[in-house]
């Protein structure tokens, strides 16, 4: 049985996730996420996700440090790091990066939480 903590802060990562997906579903390439009449905003609010998402990961870790690797084959450090970077030096993140992690990273690490918390339920 997972226990509670950990199963509400997956939960939190899936809410983030399914969040950026619904403010990027139209977006066809990185400088969507620049656009002149609403860029910066959408920017801010899915970077500001992804920090949760980190913060979330690197909590999780903190209370099982074998859950990543050993049950979800994920490497939380990358999420980790990349949170620790938006927060101290968020001026210096990348559009381009960001719009990468959504298309790339993103779907996997829904997948793999979706599916092990699926796999606790049965």
């Amino acid at each position: 049985m997972l226990d509670f903590v950990i199963q509400d802060r997956f939960q939190r990562i899936l809410e983030s996730i399914n969040l950026i997906k619904a403010r990027t579903n139209k977006f066809e390439k990185a400088t969507d996420l620049v656009r002149p009449e609403d860029g910066a905003v959408l920017l801010d609010s899915i970077a500001l996700r992804l920090q949760v998402i980190g913060e979330h990961v690197k909590k999780i870790d903190t209370l099982d440090s074998s859950l990543f690797p050993e049950k979800l084959n994920l490497d939380p450090d990358p999420i980790i790091r990349f949170r620790d970077f938006i927060s101290h030096h968020y001026e210096k993140t990348d559009y381009e990066i960001i719009f990468d992690i959504i298309r790339t990273n993103m779907p996997e690490l829904e997948l793999k939480i979706t599916l092990f918390l699926n796999a606790q339920k049965a």
